[in-house]
């Protein structure tokens, strides 16, 4: 997307060594299943009008704008390949320089229900664990830093003093859940919406985050997904009116929602009686898994990474595939001229 990590780190100590104001930085995580429409969220923030690209692995843009004292402010922003395959190169953006000023955004497929529990559940989790392990190592230089998370994760959410603080456990840097391809989630029976839809709120109110649908065809919820990001790449307050409407796209700011607001798990009826957990988290997963049972994506996506990256055009470079072609017809010829030494000895 634009220009590389390299291009940005050059342009960026370019920058500094200019003296051309002051930079302000700010650090975004992309997160989502394979095709969810995370690439699609950025190119709309960014006001690119240019097809997405499937991403491979690991990348990066960046935004920036001049605050109102001149300064120049940056919004460094990662996007996540491979759906929940390859979290461990969570590790490149979550460090101990990028996390004071991290945003996680986790983009989940509302058309895909099948894959949807299976994609949050398992990237919330690596993304927590990294978390973790970065304020532990950050943690070594001073002391205290992962109670000065938590207490700030709970002042985003109005403090811990509210009744279901009991099934909150918040994530320690802002997070949002944008539920992508609204358009075709609309075309999708009305219990099969709600069921959807109160799940989702459930899972942005027990990890403290907030929650906001989208189409990229669908210009008002453009203009809130850039409203989101322009807080997390720019800082600024966040609109606080949540949008609760079965006819409307899903707004809701963290700390705004509540058990009560939500409802009881939609458990269907065959279900009822037969989930014992005490754990209200698990409680919800049964009852959404109970109308969308999950998928195992892990298998469909490792067979995606067996694909040869090399091969894609968007990677093409000229003088290096040459290269790769020479010593491809180089290893032939030797596999042959050995298949004929072999051939020689048996005869």
């Amino acid at each position: 997307m634009s220009k590389n990590v390299w291009d940005a780190a050059a342009a960026e100590v370019q920058l500094m060594q200019s003296g051309a104001g002051n930079s302000l930085e700010k650090f975004i995580l992309f997160v989502g299943g394979k095709s969810s429409g995370k690439t699609t969220a950025i190119l709309k923030f960014l006001s690119r009008d240019e097809a997405p690209r499937p991403t491979t692995a690991l990348e990066y843009t960046f935004a920036r704008r001049a605050n109102n004292l001149q300064d120049k402010m940056t919004g460094h922003i990662w996007e996540l390949g491979g759906g929940v395959n390859l979290t461990k190169l969570m590790d490149v953006s979550l460090t101990v320089d990028t996390l004071h000023s991290m945003t996680v955004i986790l983009v989940l497929d509302l058309s895909n229900p099948s894959e949807l529990w299976y994609t949050a559940e398992n990237l919330l989790k690596a993304a927590r664990a990294r978390i973790d392990a970065t304020l532990s190592q950050m943690s070594k230089q001073k002391v205290g830093l992962q109670q000065k998370f938590l207490k700030e994760a709970w002042e985003r959410l109005g403090g811990k003093d509210r009744p279901d603080a009991h099934v909150i456990n918040p994530f320690l840097v802002p997070l949002v859940i944008i539920g992508s391809k609204f358009d075709k989630f609309q075309e999708m029976e009305p219990e099969q919406k709600k069921v959807i839809t109160q799940c989702i709120r459930y899972l942005a109110l027990s990890n403290g985050a907030s929650a906001i649908f989208m189409s990229s065809k669908i210009e008002a919820t453009v203009k809130g997904l850039r409203h989101i990001m322009n807080v997390a790449a720019f800082g600024g307050p966040l609109n606080k009116t949540p949008v609760i409407d079965n006819k409307r796209p899903l707004y809701v700011p963290a700390g705004i929602d509540s058990l009560d607001g939500i409802g009881s798990p939609p458990l269907k009826s065959s279900d009822i009686g037969r989930v014992s957990s005490r754990n209200p988290t698990e409680v919800w997963k049964s009852a959404f898994c109970g109308h969308f049972p999950q998928e195992n994506t892990g298998s469909k996506l490792q067979a995606s990474l067996q694909d040869d990256p090399a091969k894609d055009k968007q990677f093409k470079e000229p003088r290096i595939d040459e290269l790769r072609a020479q010593k491809d017809r180089e290893l032939e010829a030797f596999k042959k001229q050995e298949g004929q030494k072999w051939t020689t000895r048996i005869s």
